[in-house]
């Protein structure tokens, strides 16, 4: 089967076909071009969406961090941050057992180490020995410790051995002083 137009036909055949090829290129690039402003006007109505949305929840978020903000700046104020401060712990032993009298105040301070509860979290015992005392003075020394010391500590043991009177004693305590290094 040959198909063999004739001369008069030719030319416009020609001519509707690529005039047909030339529309079917010219439509697809409009649809792909509409199909790309489609994608761009969804990217752009999420992107305001999602902007709406922080708007809604920036009193939220303010207070949260001010919240956040006056904890760190309390933490970082009381020697929680950073390295520890082992000179200004001694110094507020020493001027406790002058303030309040007190014979003898012996430490022993362990190495700096990482806990297990968290990374970037350290500690180091401290044991002390406090001469004489009774259990209302040892509360307050406890207290203006936390109160004068540059540093956060907790009390995991304690003792109070009273000696032959039974009005006073030595305690033996230890502190586990707290560090945060991390990120």
């Amino acid at each position: 089967m040959n198909l063999r137009l004739p001369a008069p036909l030719r030319l416009p055949t020609l001519w509707f076909a690529a005039s047909l090829l030339l529309g079917s290129s010219v439509f697809y690039l409009a649809l792909d071009a509409r199909m790309a402003s489609k994608t761009r006007q969804i990217a752009t109505q999420r992107s305001a969406d999602l902007a709406a949305h922080d708007l809604r929840r920036t009193p939220e978020r303010q207070a949260r961090d001010h919240a956040q903000s006056a904890t760190y700046t309390r933490l970082h104020a009381t020697g929680f941050f950073g390295d520890e401060d082992r000179l200004d712990w001694l110094s507020s032993l020493a001027r406790l057992r002058v303030s309040m009298d007190l014979q003898q105040v012996t430490w022993r301070l362990s190495p700096r180490a990482p806990s297990n509860l968290s990374p970037g979290l350290y500690s180091s015992a401290m044991v002390l020995e406090i001469v004489p005392i009774d259990a209302h003075r040892l509360a307050l020394f406890q207290e203006q410790l936390r109160a004068h010391a540059h540093g956060r500590f907790t009390l995991s043991k304690c003792t109070l051995q009273p000696d032959a009177s039974g009005k006073q004693g030595t305690a033996s305590c230890t502190l586990d002083w707290w560090t945060w290094n991390g990120e």
